[in-house]
């Protein structure tokens, strides 16, 4: 795919087993595409570029420093606590509008293994015009630098931030589905605390990911 570019962004706090595994997952379903990866420590793969900033806003600011970099109509979005099927980069959505992957199903690294369908939008779910992306996030620190909470919202999720942003979103949903992990290195303090709540909807296997008590041992 040449038409766009993966962005992985990483403060390298999963376990190395989990990061070797993501690299390998992450690589077959991209092929041959430009990936820009964004990492505390240096990474031997992608065009490398090195954080040293941790947190939410910083978040934002790398997304900014890496879709400026990209050079491709599109840019996808990566997180390095998430697996994907190959069909989810092939995705292209309208260039007026931030797309989401629905069909995103989590699971809890502490107590009964599960996964439960968590279909809303998320950084890590991204598809979008690079033109689009890039507009939106300079405008975003342009009106409110520091990036108020206000702010650190998915790109054009809710009407609080259309405005700024200049597109509202829409989902897709892949054949396959994307798994998004909760565990003790995110940023999120209910992950670190085991907190977080469950969706209604769950299961114990789903097709090409497999039992949810066997992919678990990869985040150990």
């Amino acid at each position: 795919m040449d038409d766009i570019t993966i962005i992985m962004m990483t403060p390298n706090r999963v376990p190395k087993q989990w990061a070797a595994f993501h690299k390998e997952k992450l690589l077959e379903a991209v092929g041959n595409t430009p990936i820009i990866t964004i990492s505390s420590k240096p990474l031997d793969w992608g065009i490398n570029l090195i954080q040293t900033e941790y947190g939410l806003i910083n978040l934002y600011q790398q997304m900014l420093r890496g879709a400026k970099l990209a050079t491709t109509t599109y840019v996808g979005i990566a997180d390095d606590d998430t697996l994907y099927p190959s069909e989810h980069f092939q995705y292209r959505p309208p260039m007026d509008r931030f797309a989401y992957n629905f069909n995103r199903w989590h699971l809890f690294t502490w107590g009964e293994p599960f996964y439960f369908h968590k279909p809303r939008p998320g950084n890590g779910l991204l598809i979008a015009s690079r033109e689009l992306i890039v507009n939106a996030l300079e405008k975003r620190f342009r009106i409110n630098k520091p990036l108020s909470l206000d702010y650190m919202t998915e790109l054009g999720s809710i009407n609080g931030v259309i405005e700024y942003d200049g597109a509202g979103y829409i989902s897709f949903s892949t054949h396959y589905p994307v798994v998004s992990f909760y565990h003790d290195f995110s940023m999120d303090r209910a992950c670190r605390r085991h907190c977080k709540k469950p969706w209604p909807v769950r299961a114990f296997d789903i097709p090409k990911w497999g039992r949810a008590e066997e992919l678990r041992k990869y985040f150990e």
